[in-house]
């Protein structure tokens, strides 16, 4: 992945919260299913996410795809030596993996949609077993070869029977591009799923978690989407996911970060949920109330960046 040369992953605030969110979700499922899983993803040179899940989820079994850099220099970079580099791209790496184990993938794209994401999400799709958690990320603007927004028609000659028969004429304007490529994915899950259940012995299904968007600031605006392959007869199960609210939405969840000092987060955790003290800060003009709902709503998940010296 090319991101890498042009900022550094372990410091963007949205990015990093998603990946906290993720993380936090990842956990509850982890405890409920009590499966040990692998972990795939694309590690680049910072191997942020590798790093996490590792030391959170405990996960000692992980991919990383990686096409982009030499090998040597990938080894150089990798923390620790049970990370499998695996130097191609995607499309070709993934039909090498052992995807018959519980996995949590996560292909964190580069790119706007593309036949790629679909490709890879074919492979995955067929043969995940249950319990396996599939997120995918990328940019979500849809433009054509002018730079101008797709139409409805462009995005049907270039994606095909993906694309949902009734969508409105702006589907690809940035209010509503999230829903559309999230249709459109769910689209392909199900038509994976169908001709997969046709020679199964046991049947699955694809159940949607994440459904994500953010912009960093003067960043790509990016989008998620997700969910976990679960057997039919577990339809009910409980994953444990009702206090998230990001989970399983209609409508992309939004990640909107507030930028406010290290003092005013400090005080505003001192004062969390005290109505009368957050009013005062409004009143006295230190803070806006949309800035402390924004960080009610992401305090958990938010980073802290600290000058170290090492």
């Amino acid at each position: 992945m090319k991101s890498p040369t042009i900022l550094n992953y372990e410091t963007r605030p949205c990015k990093f919260t998603e990946r906290r969110m993720l993380l936090a979700s990842f956990m509850r499922i982890i405890g409920v299913l009590k499966q040990e899983y692998q972990y795939i993803g694309f590690g680049g040179l910072a191997f942020t996410d590798f790093k996490l899940f590792h030391k959170e989820l405990h996960i000692n079994q992980m991919h990383s795809i990686e096409a982009c850099y030499s090998k040597e220099k990938i080894e150089f970079n990798k923390p620790y030596s049970f990370i499998t580099i695996e130097h191609n791209r995607s499309t070709n790496v993934l039909s090498q993996i052992d995807l018959k184990k519980p996995t949590i993938i996560w292909l964190d794209y580069d790119d706007t949609l593309s036949d790629t994401i679909f490709m890879d999400l074919q492979k995955v799709l067929q043969e995940l077993p249950h319990g396996s958690i599939y997120v995918m990320s990328c940019n979500r603007e849809l433009k054509n070869e002018n730079k101008e927004t797709c139409s409805v028609e462009e995005l049907r000659e270039r994606f095909g029977h993906v694309v949902p028969f009734r969508l409105q004429k702006d589907c690809c304007a940035d209010t509503n591009v999230a829903n559309t490529i999230k249709q459109m994915m769910e689209i392909k899950c199900k038509e994976i799923i169908n001709e997969r259940n046709k020679l199964a012995q046991e049947t699955v299904f694809f159940k949607t978690l994440y459904n994500i968007k953010y912009a960093e600031n003067r960043g790509a605006r990016m989008y998620t989407f997700g969910g976990i392959v679960l057997k039919d007869s577990d339809k009910e199960m409980n994953l444990n996911l009702s206090e998230f609210d990001f989970i399983s939405t209609d409508t992309p969840y939004e990640i909107n970060i507030p930028n406010l000092t290290h003092v005013e987060t400090n005080y505003l955790n001192k004062i969390l949920n005290i109505e009368e003290k957050e009013k005062q800060l409004v009143e006295k003009k230190i803070l806006s109330a949309d800035d402390i709902e924004k960080y009610k709503k992401f305090y958990k998940y938010l980073p802290n960046f600290y000058d170290v010296r090492i």
